[in-house]
């Protein structure tokens, strides 16, 4: 839903054929449209380190269009990894980026089924949470099989067998997982051994399975992942595996321990806000790139987080186009060198911020309001503008019961206005919502919603409000 609210917002202010506007005054924008100073106050990331065993701060992936060659890189990258280093270079081809992108989208996947979980907490059964965590798991070893084979493991499935190798994917995911063990103070991994977070499979179930448990009100035990882990590997077709995990944690989860508090919460609310985001833009990367010259992904501290900045070196006269992967956000296109920072709880209001800077070789990063939508909104009711984007800070609140609040805050730069360029676009969604107990089930009412977009322009603000009465769940 988070993903569409802009575009839906903007259609029904279309479509409505007129949107109110204020006069903006004297210094108004200026309280607004303030820029988030990212560089003050930060230093390098002190090296990750657990157990002796070193967790790489700075990942380069370069453009090689000899798939032999690139193969060759990614093996030595392994061998980094699994020694234990603080920075990793490794090459991606063409082929290889394709088969990443399968792989991405299906740990994706496996991260979306569980915050689906989040949804229906204290509602499902054993047997329904069980379930969910066993399709999640087997989205994981789907990814992790073709390359944590060890001696007596099943073979990879016919179908995977035929599909261009995905082996760049592991230093990928690893470098994924590290940033949200990161966001999650320490406690995705926190409890894996060094052997176990050199094993990609054993990084995988580590972080599903405490997901999943945390969801479901339970604390895993190292018994019950090391349980999954050796059934994974034992289990040679996946439907296989997923009915005889969906058994063996059906029973798990009925004898787990109860969780241990909202410290845990925070940690599966990090996995799950933040994997599906990282991976997103991973994936619009990796599916352009033969329009790439390389990434280069760096971690550092900012107000005492960790922060995670991305230098974007596109190909001269070939732009990169990000596409619905931020929030309901229109295309972003990148040319050039480009530098992305992101953080959360950025600010003293806790908000995300994703920072873009212009680099070198005419790098430059703009929002574009493309497609029939937009020139519609254009003709009917708001002036958007297209030009250089420079921020945006996100906010929310999701308890499953009562005030759920979103807040969306685009800043950017008209390309038309040489006077005063500045332009700023706020969503903020709200709804209220309540449980409903009956004798056979329970459902979430949705008491009211209200969405209001601000469009602020140095001389008018145009606002489109939208509210909706009960509707159930």
């Amino acid at each position: 839903m988070k993903r569409t609210l802009m575009m839906l917002a903007l259609v029904s202010a279309a479509t409505a054929g007129c949107v109110p506007s204020y006069r903006v005054g004297k210094g108004d924008l200026d309280r607004y449209w303030l820029l988030t100073d990212m560089a003050t106050g930060t230093r390098p990331a002190a090296p990750k380190a657990a157990e002796g065993f070193r967790m790489p701060t700075r990942w380069v992936i370069r453009a090689d269009d000899d798939a032999a060659r690139a193969g060759a890189s990614i093996t030595r990258a392994m061998a980094l990894l699994r020694e234990g280093t603080d920075e990793i270079e490794f090459s991606v081809s063409n082929a290889h980026a394709a088969a990443m992108v399968n792989v991405l989208q299906d740990i994706r996947a496996g991260l979306d089924r569980l915050e689906d979980m989040i949804d229906t907490a204290g509602r499902s059964s054993k047997n329904e949470w069980a379930a969910a965590l066993a399709a999640a798991l087997v989205k994981a070893e789907a990814v992790s099989r073709p390359f944590t084979a060890e001696p007596g493991d099943p073979g990879p499935d016919p179908g995977q067998a035929a599909k261009p190798s995905p082996a760049a994917a592991q230093p990928m995911l690893h470098m994924i997982t590290i940033y949200l063990n990161e966001q999650a103070q320490g406690g995705l991994l926190g409890e894996l051994t060094t052997a176990e977070k050199r094993r990609l499979r054993d990084v995988l179930v580590g972080v599903m399975v405490q997901v999943g448990f945390e969801v479901a009100g339970k604390t895993a035990t190292r018994q019950v992942r090391r349980e999954v882990v050796e059934m994974m590997r034992s289990r040679g077709d996946l439907p296989t595996l997923q009915a005889d995990l969906t058994v063996r944690l059906t029973e798990r989860i009925a004898a787990a321990p109860p969780a241990r508090g909202n410290g845990k919460q925070q940690i599966v609310h990090a996995a799950l806000k933040w994997g599906p985001k990282v991976i997103g833009f991973m994936e619009a990367f990796l599916s352009q790139w033969d329009r790439m010259d390389s990434i280069t992904v760096e971690m550092f501290e900012r107000r005492g987080r960790t922060a995670i900045g991305a230098t974007i070196a596109a190909k001269p006269g070939k732009p990169v186009r990000i596409a619905d992967v931020v929030t309901g956000m229109p295309t972003i296109v990148l040319t050039g060198t480009t530098r992305i920072i992101a953080q959360p709880d950025a600010t003293g209001a806790g908000e995300t911020v994703v920072s873009f800077e212009s680099g070198k070789q005419g790098g430059a990063v703009e929002l574009r309001y493309e497609g029939a939508v937009y020139a519609m909104v254009r003709m009917m009711a708001i002036p958007l503008a297209s030009g250089p984007l420079r921020e945006i800070r996100l906010s929310h609140s999701s308890p499953i019961e009562g005030e759920q609040l979103v807040n969306i805050a685009v800043l950017s730069e008209a390309n038309d206005d040489r006077t005063d360029p500045r332009r700023m676009i706020v969503v903020q969604h709200a709804t209220v919502k309540r449980l409903v107990r009956e004798a056979f089930d329970v459902r979430t009412v949705t008491e009211k919603s209200e969405t209001v977009v601000n469009y602020i322009t140095p001389r008018k603000r145009y606002t489109y409000l939208r509210k909706k009465g009960p509707a159930a769940q």
